[in-house]
């Protein structure tokens, strides 16, 4: 019993650690204020009533909802999930967005999918967005491809879908060089799925993206300042490893 105890006594200040280290200085976003873009028939989004979380429910061409203001050397966390069976496409985020023809795209396709001749594969994707895309159709985003759609980095497999019913955590990191984004839920477990430096960033909005893919709620948004390390996917804190010490220790200790 001495050892059930001080396992869960250790789990809890692994917890407490874990906490401090990413909610301590967190602002809460409230998504009443923010607004689509792109088509205003592209999508659907309803705000709960508190602001705490939106659901888009078309599945159509491009569609956005982004912040009023804009950021930079921000972290921003949150969750979200499609809470339906149907369909597989693409979900995601927008960031250091200044219009329709200016902005960073990260999207998320559940399967495999031809269309018109053009492939969207299962998989993560980090795009730039620039000058003469076409983001009011499926024609340019649905393979990446096309006048001003330049393709960061990519991170496609048969084992890199979304769940259906499956809430993700999802973790952003935006500064003047860097960006830096992780996926928690499901089969992915903390993982660093893009991070990418060296770059010339400007401040821009941050929101939510939809393509072709229905009953999307995004939950939870919060913000904070940064400037190093932000979005990464934390290494153990020196209180967890400790804590992870004492799990040994005790083991050994109260093994009788």
């Amino acid at each position: 019993m001495k050892s059930n105890f001080l396992k869960t006594t250790v789990a809890g200040i692994i917890l407490s650690a874990s906490t401090l280290a990413t909610q301590a200085y967190a602002g809460s976003i409230d998504l009443n204020s923010w607004s689509q873009q792109g088509h205003a028939a592209n999508g659907n989004w309803t705000v709960a009533p508190d602001g705490s979380s939106v659901v888009q429910s078309i599945n159509g061409n491009p569609t956005f909802f982004v912040s009023p203001e804009s950021f930079i050397n921000k972290e921003f966390t949150g969750s979200f999930g499609v809470e339906t069976t149907d369909d597989n496409d693409f979900v995601g985020f927008v960031f250091g967005y200044n219009g329709l023809d200016d902005f960073y795209l990260f999207d998320w396709k559940q399967g495999t999918q031809t269309y018109n001749g053009q492939v969207g594969y299962e998989g993560f994707t980090l795009s730039k967005i620039s000058a003469g895309a076409d983001v009011t159709s499926l024609n340019s985003l649905w393979d990446h491809n096309g006048t001003g759609v330049t393709v960061l980095d990519t991170d496609y497999g048969n084992d890199r879908g979304w769940a259906d019913n499956t809430v993700y955590e999802f973790t952003l990191g935006y500064t003047d060089t860097e960006i830096n984004i992780g996926i928690n839920g499901g089969d992915f477990v903390n993982e660093q799925i893009f991070s990418i430096s060296g770059l010339d960033n400007q401040a821009g909005h941050f929101g939510f993206y939809n393509m072709s893919q229905a009953t999307v709620r995004y939950s939870g948004f919060e913000e904070d300042t940064c400037t190093e390390n932000c979005g990464t996917v934390p290494e153990p804190s020196t209180l967890a490893i400790f804590a992870l010490s004492l799990i040994g220790i005790g083991a050994r200790r109260f093994k009788k």
